[in-house]
Protein backbone atom coordinates (compact mmCIF):
# COMPACT_ATOMS: atom_id res chain seq x y z
CA UNK A 1 0.00 0.00 0.00
CA UNK A 2 1.05 3.51 -0.76
CA UNK A 3 1.20 6.06 1.75
CA UNK A 4 -1.81 8.26 0.14
CA UNK A 5 -3.74 4.88 0.77
CA UNK A 6 -2.52 4.69 4.11
CA UNK A 7 -3.33 7.83 5.19
CA UNK A 8 -7.08 7.98 3.55
CA UNK A 9 -7.60 4.71 5.15
CA UNK A 10 -6.86 6.29 8.55
CA UNK A 11 -8.95 9.22 8.05
CA UNK A 12 -11.55 7.82 6.87
CA UNK A 13 -12.07 5.36 9.82
CA UNK A 14 -14.66 6.65 12.40
CA UNK A 15 -16.26 5.63 15.35
CA UNK A 16 -19.72 4.80 14.72
CA UNK A 17 -22.77 4.42 17.14
CA UNK A 18 -25.51 3.01 14.85
CA UNK A 19 -25.26 0.19 12.34
CA UNK A 20 -27.86 -1.30 9.58
CA UNK A 21 -29.01 -4.82 10.56
CA UNK A 22 -27.63 -6.12 7.33
CA UNK A 23 -25.51 -9.30 8.09
CA UNK A 24 -21.77 -8.97 7.66
CA UNK A 25 -20.14 -11.72 5.79
CA UNK A 26 -18.45 -14.53 7.59
CA UNK A 27 -15.38 -14.08 5.33
CA UNK A 28 -15.07 -10.44 5.94
CA UNK A 29 -15.59 -11.45 9.88
CA UNK A 30 -12.22 -13.79 9.25
CA UNK A 31 -10.51 -11.22 7.21
CA UNK A 32 -10.97 -8.41 10.33
CA UNK A 33 -8.93 -11.21 12.71
CA UNK A 34 -6.66 -11.89 10.25
CA UNK A 35 -5.45 -8.79 10.11
CA UNK A 36 -5.34 -8.35 14.14
CA UNK A 37 -3.23 -11.67 14.24
CA UNK A 38 -0.80 -9.55 12.30
CA UNK A 39 -0.40 -7.02 15.32
CA UNK A 40 2.79 -6.23 17.20
CA UNK A 41 3.02 -7.69 20.38
CA UNK A 42 5.66 -7.80 23.36
CA UNK A 43 8.19 -10.52 22.95
CA UNK A 44 6.07 -11.53 19.73
CA UNK A 45 4.07 -13.14 22.93
CA UNK A 46 0.64 -12.94 20.53
CA UNK A 47 -1.81 -12.55 23.68
CA UNK A 48 -4.63 -12.22 21.85
CA UNK A 49 -8.09 -14.63 21.70
CA UNK A 50 -10.79 -13.52 19.71
CA UNK A 51 -14.53 -14.94 20.36
CA UNK A 52 -17.12 -13.52 17.86
CA UNK A 53 -21.13 -13.42 19.07
CA UNK A 54 -23.49 -13.09 16.17
CA UNK A 55 -26.73 -14.79 18.58
CA UNK A 56 -29.04 -11.66 19.24
CA UNK A 57 -30.08 -12.83 22.26
CA UNK A 58 -25.95 -13.24 23.53
CA UNK A 59 -25.33 -9.92 21.97
CA UNK A 60 -28.43 -8.60 23.76
CA UNK A 61 -27.36 -9.97 27.12
CA UNK A 62 -24.35 -8.13 26.27
CA UNK A 63 -26.12 -4.68 26.26
CA UNK A 64 -27.91 -5.47 29.08
CA UNK A 65 -24.86 -5.98 31.14
CA UNK A 66 -22.99 -2.49 29.86
CA UNK A 67 -26.53 -0.79 30.01
CA UNK A 68 -26.51 -1.24 33.58
CA UNK A 69 -22.84 -0.60 34.08
CA UNK A 70 -23.22 2.98 32.23
CA UNK A 71 -25.64 3.62 34.67
CA UNK A 72 -23.06 3.81 37.52
CA UNK A 73 -20.31 5.75 35.02
CA UNK A 74 -23.17 8.16 34.37
CA UNK A 75 -23.48 8.97 37.80
CA UNK A 76 -20.27 8.93 38.79
CA UNK A 77 -19.93 11.69 36.08
CA UNK A 78 -22.41 13.67 37.55
CA UNK A 79 -20.31 14.88 39.92
CA UNK A 80 -17.75 16.37 37.64
CA UNK A 81 -17.90 20.07 36.88
CA UNK A 82 -20.81 20.51 34.15
CA UNK A 83 -18.50 21.85 31.37
CA UNK A 84 -16.23 18.58 31.51
CA UNK A 85 -18.93 16.32 32.21
CA UNK A 86 -19.06 13.81 29.12
CA UNK A 87 -22.16 15.32 26.91
CA UNK A 88 -23.64 11.98 27.77
CA UNK A 89 -23.92 12.25 31.36
CA UNK A 90 -27.11 15.43 30.61
CA UNK A 91 -29.24 12.55 30.11
CA UNK A 92 -30.94 9.09 30.98
CA UNK A 93 -28.83 6.01 29.91
CA UNK A 94 -30.15 4.67 26.34
CA UNK A 95 -30.26 1.59 24.64
CA UNK A 96 -26.71 2.03 22.70
CA UNK A 97 -26.93 2.57 18.61
CA UNK A 98 -24.66 -0.57 18.37
CA UNK A 99 -27.25 -3.13 20.07
CA UNK A 100 -28.27 -3.45 16.24
CA UNK A 101 -24.75 -4.60 15.25
CA UNK A 102 -24.99 -8.01 13.92
CA UNK A 103 -21.24 -9.21 15.06
CA UNK A 104 -19.31 -8.06 18.55
CA UNK A 105 -16.12 -9.56 18.46
CA UNK A 106 -14.83 -9.51 22.43
CA UNK A 107 -10.64 -9.53 22.37
CA UNK A 108 -9.33 -11.14 24.97
CA UNK A 109 -5.43 -11.31 26.28
CA UNK A 110 -3.68 -14.32 27.95
CA UNK A 111 -1.30 -12.20 30.89
CA UNK A 112 0.85 -15.60 31.29
CA UNK A 113 2.46 -14.60 27.81
CA UNK A 114 3.83 -11.89 30.12
CA UNK A 115 6.69 -13.90 30.57
CA UNK A 116 7.61 -13.67 26.91
CA UNK A 117 8.88 -10.60 27.52
CA UNK A 118 12.58 -9.82 28.93
CA UNK A 119 12.54 -10.58 32.76
CA UNK A 120 13.56 -6.94 33.21
CA UNK A 121 10.54 -5.83 31.16
CA UNK A 122 8.42 -8.51 32.55
CA UNK A 123 8.84 -7.03 36.02
CA UNK A 124 8.84 -3.04 35.76
CA UNK A 125 6.38 -2.69 32.37
CA UNK A 126 4.51 -6.25 32.22
CA UNK A 127 0.98 -5.01 32.41
CA UNK A 128 1.81 -1.52 30.15
CA UNK A 129 3.19 -3.96 27.19
CA UNK A 130 0.62 -6.42 27.17
CA UNK A 131 -2.56 -3.80 27.08
CA UNK A 132 -0.03 -2.18 24.16
CA UNK A 133 0.02 -5.26 22.42
CA UNK A 134 -3.71 -5.79 22.79
CA UNK A 135 -4.70 -2.55 21.57
CA UNK A 136 -2.62 -2.76 18.56
CA UNK A 137 -4.53 -5.89 17.87
CA UNK A 138 -8.02 -4.02 18.19
CA UNK A 139 -6.51 -1.18 16.12
CA UNK A 140 -6.21 -3.35 13.13
CA UNK A 141 -9.60 -4.73 13.77
CA UNK A 142 -10.50 -1.07 13.02
CA UNK A 143 -9.01 -0.25 9.88
CA UNK A 144 -9.48 -3.79 8.73
CA UNK A 145 -13.16 -3.28 8.90
CA UNK A 146 -13.07 0.14 7.19
CA UNK A 147 -11.11 -1.65 4.20
CA UNK A 148 -14.16 -3.91 3.39
CA UNK A 149 -16.38 -0.92 4.24
CA UNK A 150 -17.81 -1.58 7.43
CA UNK A 151 -18.14 0.17 10.38
CA UNK A 152 -16.98 -0.26 13.81
CA UNK A 153 -17.58 0.54 17.62
CA UNK A 154 -14.64 0.37 20.45
CA UNK A 155 -16.82 -0.29 23.38
CA UNK A 156 -14.74 0.21 26.10
CA UNK A 157 -17.31 -0.29 28.97
CA UNK A 158 -16.67 -4.53 28.61
CA UNK A 159 -13.27 -3.76 29.96
CA UNK A 160 -14.22 -3.02 33.50
CA UNK A 161 -14.08 -5.61 36.15
CA UNK A 162 -18.35 -5.64 36.74
CA UNK A 163 -18.87 -6.04 32.85
CA UNK A 164 -15.87 -8.39 32.91
CA UNK A 165 -16.96 -10.43 35.22
CA UNK A 166 -20.62 -10.85 34.11
CA UNK A 167 -19.46 -11.46 30.38
CA UNK A 168 -17.03 -14.10 31.47
CA UNK A 169 -19.72 -16.01 32.83
CA UNK A 170 -21.99 -14.86 30.24
CA UNK A 171 -19.37 -16.46 27.76
CA UNK A 172 -17.48 -19.41 29.78
CA UNK A 173 -14.07 -17.16 29.29
CA UNK A 174 -11.59 -18.55 31.73
CA UNK A 175 -10.25 -16.71 34.46
CA UNK A 176 -6.89 -16.77 33.51
CA UNK A 177 -7.68 -14.17 30.54
CA UNK A 178 -7.93 -10.68 30.30
CA UNK A 179 -11.24 -9.09 28.39
CA UNK A 180 -9.65 -5.90 26.58
CA UNK A 181 -12.75 -4.74 24.79
CA UNK A 182 -15.56 -5.30 22.57
CA UNK A 183 -16.10 -4.19 18.85
CA UNK A 184 -18.95 -4.00 17.13
CA UNK A 185 -18.97 -4.54 13.16
CA UNK A 186 -21.69 -3.90 10.78
CA UNK A 187 -22.51 -1.44 8.10
CA UNK A 188 -22.92 1.87 8.91
CA UNK A 189 -26.58 3.17 9.93
CA UNK A 190 -25.38 7.25 9.22
CA UNK A 191 -23.15 9.30 7.60
CA UNK A 192 -20.56 10.28 10.48
CA UNK A 193 -19.51 13.89 10.39
CA UNK A 194 -16.37 14.90 9.71
CA UNK A 195 -13.69 14.27 12.62
CA UNK A 196 -11.58 16.95 14.79
CA UNK A 197 -7.78 16.42 14.61
CA UNK A 198 -4.93 18.42 16.01
CA UNK A 199 -2.98 20.22 13.41
CA UNK A 200 0.67 19.20 13.14
CA UNK A 201 2.54 22.04 14.11
CA UNK A 202 0.90 22.05 17.31
CA UNK A 203 2.00 18.63 17.79
CA UNK A 204 5.79 18.38 16.73
CA UNK A 205 8.92 19.04 17.80
CA UNK A 206 12.15 19.32 15.93
CA UNK A 207 15.00 18.32 17.72
CA UNK A 208 13.97 18.47 21.67
CA UNK A 209 10.67 19.99 23.17
CA UNK A 210 9.54 23.52 22.21
CA UNK A 211 8.62 24.80 25.05
CA UNK A 212 6.62 27.50 23.25
CA UNK A 213 4.36 24.81 22.36
CA UNK A 214 3.70 24.14 26.11
CA UNK A 215 0.01 23.89 27.31
CA UNK A 216 -1.00 25.11 30.49
CA UNK A 217 -3.71 23.83 32.69
CA UNK A 218 -6.19 26.19 31.17
CA UNK A 219 -5.56 25.66 27.57
CA UNK A 220 -6.02 22.17 28.44
CA UNK A 221 -9.00 22.50 30.05
CA UNK A 222 -10.50 24.60 27.29
CA UNK A 223 -9.69 22.16 24.80
CA UNK A 224 -11.62 19.62 26.52
CA UNK A 225 -14.65 21.64 26.77
CA UNK A 226 -14.81 22.35 23.42
CA UNK A 227 -14.22 18.48 22.47
CA UNK A 228 -17.34 17.94 24.44
CA UNK A 229 -18.81 20.69 22.61
CA UNK A 230 -18.10 19.59 19.30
Amino acid sequence: MEYEGLLQLVQTRRSIRNFKTDPVPDEYVEKIIEVARWAPSGGNSQPWEFIVVKDKVIKDRIVDIVIEHNEYSRKVELTREENMRFPSASHPVREPGYKNAPVFIILCGDPRTIEAYPLLTMLTRGDSHFASSLSSAFLYMNLAATTLGLGSQWVSATGHPFVKSLLKDLLGIPQKLEIYDLLAVGYPGYQPKKRFVRERVEIVHEGRYDKAKYRNDEEIRKFIIGLRKG
